[in-house]
């Protein structure tokens, strides 16, 4: 069993006033219906398809519109809902909230992985649309606040699934990493800064960590950041911060790369809000 406490706020303290290096290079707002509550991001290795979990217990596929690097569109291809470990679609009980899917990771075979909130668990899935397979709670799950439970769900080059609440613990944000044996194991911690809440993850090919961080300002503006780690503890560093209201409520990230590098795109969550856009957003990496 590997278990390691990180102290990263300390260590690398000094990395938090570098320069930003995130480009931000499109946003394309829809008001469309069928983008809805959209909670969870892959994107293809070209950019190109995109598959999504929403937090009424759906699946969204479908492709971007480009011209060049930027996006001019997006169109939902396919609508399915999520089904559960007992065979029946997730989004047919609302009763606790059991369709409150938040992070999508999906392995270079298919299986996916799908972390959800409130009912704090997370299922394994031979391929999207397929039915749930059940994987073993860790006890923690049940100790974070209603509605901060698991929100980002990640897997590492090695193939390693790991999963992140919105809310930290006392001792800050758990590392869950699944197992070969199946079950779930606390591999440290992740120190919360400055009040942000982690709601998306994902891993570059070499093996850096890039969360979504946001936090709602005074009940009014959502503010949004990217922070990328290392989960051995050698990095932690703020690569972009957004100004207060710059965006939407931004909750799914995906990072990718083409020609000229790494590129990450994020996507927000209307809450299935009438007049509220769902907002695809895209920078590049310039370092």
């Amino acid at each position: 069993m590997r278990t390691r406490t990180l102290s990263l706020s300390l260590l690398l303290w000094p990395f938090v006033a570098q320069a930003q290096t995130l480009e931000p290079i499109g946003v394309l707002a829809l008001e469309d219906e069928t983008f809805f509550g959209v909670s969870g991001l892959e994107v293809s290795d070209d950019g190109n398809l995109f598959t999504a979990v929403t937090d009424r217990g759906w699946w969204l596929q479908g492709r971007f519109d480009r011209r060049g690097e930027i996006m001019t569109g997006a169109t939902v291809e396919t609508i399915e809902p999520i089904i559960g470990q007992n065979g029946f679609p997730v989004s047919a009980r609302r009763s606790g909230d059991w369709s409150d899917a938040e992070g999508l990771a999906i392995a270079p075979d298919g299986t996916a992985y799908v972390s959800f909130e409130r009912w704090a668990h997370v299922w394994r899935f031979d391929q999207v649309h397929s039915q749930a397979e059940w994987i073993k709670d860790h006890p923690t799950f049940y100790d974070h606040a209603e509605n901060w439970q698991l929100e980002a769900a990640a897997i590492d080059p090695d193939g390693t699934v790991y999963v992140f609440s919105e809310k930290p613990l006392l001792d800050g944000f758990p590392i869950y990493r699944l197992g070969e044996d199946g079950l779930w194991t606390i591999d440290g911690y992740l120190p919360e800064q400055d009040v942000f809440a982690i709601v998306g993850a994902d891993f570059a090919q070499d093996g850096s960590l890039y969360l979504l961080e946001r936090k709602l300002v005074v009940g009014l503006w959502w503010q949004n950041r990217v922070r990328r780690v290392r989960l051995d503890g050698t990095e932690d560093r703020i690569l972009w911060t957004g100004e207060r209201g710059e965006y939407e409520n931004l909750e799914g990230i995906s990072v990718w790369e083409d020609e000229a590098g790494l590129r990450l795109t994020l996507v927000s969550d209307n809450n299935a809000a009438k007049n509220t856009p769902t907002q695809f957003v895209e920078f590049r990496l310039t370092e």
